[in-house]
């Protein structure tokens, strides 16, 4: 598809962010309602989930927040969940040693799902190339670091 087909369509396309931050705001509210009624204690997993459920609220936040700031706290949210998503599996399966090769899942992949987040949810085509790239990048550096680990230093 061409930039500019793609820039029309990106055009006839709605704003759906109040939608999508009502939505995410319901789901966390369900959420810590589910775990302080029932009890649900965490224990290891109690830092990743906050990381997460930070993450989501401050992504929805991004969503209601015009211009470049909102980009930001998008790039940022992501981060938060994507550092907190890794921790859910470190301590799910002891891999400690998956930071050698995991941080780039955390930088530049975690801002560039931000990026590309909030460019699908804003219908704006910038951020949401730029969040492509970014991913590619992050995706990338992780096969690499992890080939690299897994040949060289195990």
């Amino acid at each position: 598809m061409s930039r500019g087909a793609m820039e029309e369509n990106q055009g006839k396309r709605k704003n759906h962010s109040i939608i999508v931050a009502a939505l995410v705001f319901l789901i966390l509210t369900v959420v810590f309602v589910l775990v302080v009624t029932r009890k649900i204690y965490l224990g290891k997993f109690t830092l990743p989930f906050y990381l997460v459920v930070s993450g989501m609220y401050l992504f929805a936040t991004s969503l209601e927040a015009e211009g470049g700031i909102g980009e930001w706290i998008a790039s940022f949210s992501w981060t938060l969940n994507m550092f907190g998503l890794i921790l859910f599996y470190q301590y799910g399966t002891g891999d400690t040693e998956s930071w050698a090769y995991a941080w780039p899942l955390i930088f530049p992949t975690g801002p560039g799902l931000g990026q590309l987040s909030y460019g699908a949810v804003k219908a704006r085509s910038d951020p949401f190339e730029r969040g492509k790239v970014l991913i590619q990048i992050g995706l990338g550096l992780f096969v690499l670091s992890l080939i690299v680990f897994k040949l060289f230093v195990q």
